[in-house]
């Protein structure tokens, strides 16, 4: 599986690459045919001081496509709420 980082207005620290690729990376357990994962991780300009983090997963698997994203008012908590979605999209 090849794993994509992208920051939009969001320094990847050392801490954070390391974060997102320990998450991504328990995919693999649940669908094994994993070509691709490419996490977007950004900060958005919104009204309330809730919801600015942004982290957006997409997974490419044998011609599938899953997609989720999630906004919070940490980077961290975006990731693992991202992670929720996606594992329930590999569910179904």
């Amino acid at each position: 599986m090849q794993l994509i980082i992208q920051g939009k207005n969001v320094e990847i620290t050392d801490r954070l690459r390391e974060y997102v690729e320990k998450k991504v990376g328990k995919l693999d357990r649940y669908l094994p045919t994993i070509d691709e994962a490419r996490m977007e991780l950004s900060t958005a300009r919104a009204r309330s001081a809730g919801d600015r983090q942004v982290a957006q997963l997409t997974v490419r698997s044998k011609g599938t496509i899953l997609r989720a994203e999630e906004k919070t008012s940490d980077i961290f908590n975006s990731i693992d709420a991202v992670m929720d979605k996606m594992y329930r999209q590999i569910a179904r």
